[in-house]
């Protein structure tokens, strides 16, 4: 059977939509990923990264996103005054709470700092959370020229952190 002559165009304008958006947006697809004790929805192009913390990467961003096991009682402890005092301890500046910031009904706790990176001045995102009898500090971070240069964005890391769970301790990478 021969195919109409009306189809193709239109077949063609649909493949080429497909390639485009494969060449041209490659971090609009999501993967699952695990980092330590957590699971994220990320884009495709996020890649693990050999190191002493478990870490995942995008290149394009430079948005990096770091993973601590924490023990459980964190969720309490790491809250209030005495958690931004402990951050401006470690480096940190400009620390603040950005409570319903992130799309999340658990217990959790979220503040932004900024700091300085091992490539200059950064933005950190810092969610503590919990699940399943356990707790993490995710700190994702990205240079704030790639932030200012639009290659990065909050709301990319916000909707990456949105994402994060805690696994139980049987599901999680060794």
């Amino acid at each position: 059977m021969r195919l109409l002559p009306a189809p193709r165009p239109l077949l063609a304008t649909i493949l080429s939509i497909v390639a485009c958006t494969a060449l041209f947006a490659p971090s609009a697809f999501a993967r699952k990923a695990v980092v330590g004790p957590v699971a994220f929805e990320v884009p495709d192009d996020f890649n693990d990264v050999a190191g002493p913390q478990p870490l995942l990467h995008e290149d394009a961003s430079g948005i990096s996103v770091e993973v601590s096991e924490l023990p459980p009682q964190a969720l309490q402890e790491f809250k209030g005054p005495q958690f931004l005092e402990f951050l401006a301890s470690q480096g940190y500046t400009h620390a603040a709470y950005e409570n319903g910031a992130l799309k999340r009904s658990d217990p959790h706790t979220y503040v932004l700092a900024d700091a300085m990176g091992k490539q200059g001045p950064e933005s950190r995102f810092i969610l503590v959370l919990g699940g399943s009898g356990r707790a993490a500090i995710v700190t994702a971070y990205a240079p704030k020229s790639q932030i200012q240069n639009g290659h990065a964005s909050r709301a990319a890391i916000e909707a990456i952190l949105s994402s994060a769970s805690v696994l139980p301790a049987t599901a999680a990478k060794p």
